[in-house]
Order: structure tokens, then sequence, then C-alpha cells
């Protein structure tokens, strides 16, 4: 029998790449036909997922913001970290294969769009007029999204120019 794994130290290697490495959080408005879908069945939720992980992009970007704070992160039943999974997780002062980004819509930022989804992108290339410390991008000022590491998609949010958002996305490798 032959069997490959991608081994732990691997998956510590690669967080500790993306920590150094160029991200950017997307949002995007998605469609707004997902608003009226029925919660899926654990079945269809499955596939969902399995669809999911072979997309490229988001639907409908609006922009990109960029990542304030990155940490690794590590399960922690006493953490005050709650996931939307409800799993509870601590920052950890040494590597792990789990990192937690920090990004922030300011209050101005994609003001009037529903955001329906989120994707960590890798490599984004901003345009060279956008100033330097500008945190929200347009996409109209985005040269290249890069690679899409990571999506999520959840019932709208509304920007109405009245409230800042954090964005907090993990990538557990």
């Amino acid at each position: 029998m032959a069997l490959s794994v991608f081994v732990a130290g691997s998956r510590v290697a690669f967080a500790r790449y993306l920590m150094q490495a160029p991200l950017f959080v997307a949002v995007g408005s998605g469609d707004a036909a997902w608003d009226s879908l029925p919660e899926p069945t654990p079945e269809e939720e499955t596939q969902q997922l399995a669809a999911l992980s072979q997309e490229s992009a988001l639907t409908n970007c609006i922009g990109v913001t960029r990542v304030r704070a990155r940490s690794y992160m590590k399960a922690d039943p006493n953490g005050d970290i709650i996931l939307s999974d409800g799993s509870a997780w601590s920052v950890s002062s040494t590597e792990t294969n789990t990192i937690r980004l920090e990004a922030k819509l300011d209050i101005g930022d994609a003001t009037g769009d529903s955001v329906r989804e989120t994707g960590v992108y890798l490599d984004t290339k901003i345009n060279e007029s956008v100033p330097a410390g500008q945190m929200f991008i347009p996409l109209a000022d985005v040269a290249s999204l890069g690679t899409l590491l990571q999506l999520h998609r959840f019932p709208p949010i509304v920007r109405d120019g009245t409230i800042s958002q954090a964005i907090n996305p993990y990538l557990e490798l």
C-alpha cells in the first residue's frame, strides 16, 4: 500500500509563510438571490461546501481591505476567541497551523452595498495610484486580486455608513 499525506510540520510552515505574505480580505455583494434560499440540510451543506471549495473568486467583489494584524491560534476550551461554529480558541505565542487575520471596514467603506461574502486573497496587486496606508481599496483600484485562499458567504450586512465592521477570518491549514 502507498500513502501520502500533508504532514503537520508542513502545515505550520505554510502558516509561517502566510504570516509574512501579502494578504488582503476582499468583500463582495454576492448574489441577492442567496437571501431567499432556505437553510440547507446537512447533506446539501456538504454539497455546497464541496462546490465552494472549487471557487476562484468572489461572485461580485466590491473591493479589498488590508489585513491589520495576524496571530497564530490554538484550540482552547477556555479561549476568548469564539468562532461561528462555537469552538473556542486563544492566541498562541508559538507557531501553529492556524492563523487569525484581523481586517476591518471603516465607517465609510463599501457604503451603500450589502456585503454577503468575504475572501482572503494572496498576492493582491494594488494600483500604484492608491495612497500608501489607504486601508480599503475599491475594486476599480485593484490591478489583480491574486489567489483566493478562503471564501466565506453569509446573510447580507447592509453597509449604510453608520458602523465599522470587523472581519476576522481564520485559516486552519
